[in-house]
């Protein structure tokens, strides 16, 4: 059975600028980053899921408390862990993905983000096109990061209230940026 650490209780605001999560306070964070620690510790090295599951978590918290190395060697052992399960392997290619991201290397993350898309499964690719969006928009990419963007809505549409917010979210600041590049109406 999967360990509790409290990080699937962890919800954060998203900036309607970068898109990136606010961190108001990291010491609800750290405290999750503990108990992540902790479980890790405990699971089982044969339980390649478990450990997949929680690098994951600890690739997340990491990147989110400024630890982009640590979050980078944490994704890659969720990716390690994760094994041939295309759910698995599609979650921890986009964490992989977005701390690249995170650390500026587009290329990398532009990359890893299209394989996530090529190979998730019907109920992750959305998550996929959100991610890949995020980074085509912290680009400057504004019709990229909307198609990406409108994928995800689509996707999203018959499902949970948050994540469809979360999609249309993200397009209307893609379209914000579009409006503000655009330079055929001058």
């Amino acid at each position: 059975m999967a360990a509790h650490t409290g990080f699937e209780d962890l919800r954060l605001d998203t900036d309607p600028v970068t898109l990136r999560e606010i961190v108001a306070d990291p010491t609800p964070l750290r405290e999750i980053l503990v108990a992540v620690q902790e479980a890790l510790g405990e699971s089982a090295d044969e339980d390649r899921a478990e450990r997949s599951r929680l690098y994951g978590q600890r690739c997340v918290l990491l990147r989110l408390l400024g630890d982009l190395d640590g979050a980078l060697t944490a994704a890659r052992l969720s990716l390690r862990y994760s094994g041939d399960d295309p759910s698995l392997v599609t979650i921890a290619g986009i964490r992989l993905a977005n701390v690249h991201q995170w650390r500026a290397e587009y290329g990398v993350a532009d990359g890893i983000y299209a394989q996530a898309l090529e190979g998730a499964p019907d109920g992750y690719r959305s998550f996929a096109c959100l991610h890949a969006g995020k980074s085509r928009y912290e680009q400057g990419d504004a019709d990229a990061a909307i198609r990406h963007f409108e994928n995800a809505v689509r996707l999203r549409s018959s499902g949970p209230a948050d994540l469809l917010a979360a999609a249309e979210q993200a397009l209307e600041a893609a379209h914000r940026l579009k409006s503000d590049t655009d330079l055929s109406e001058l």
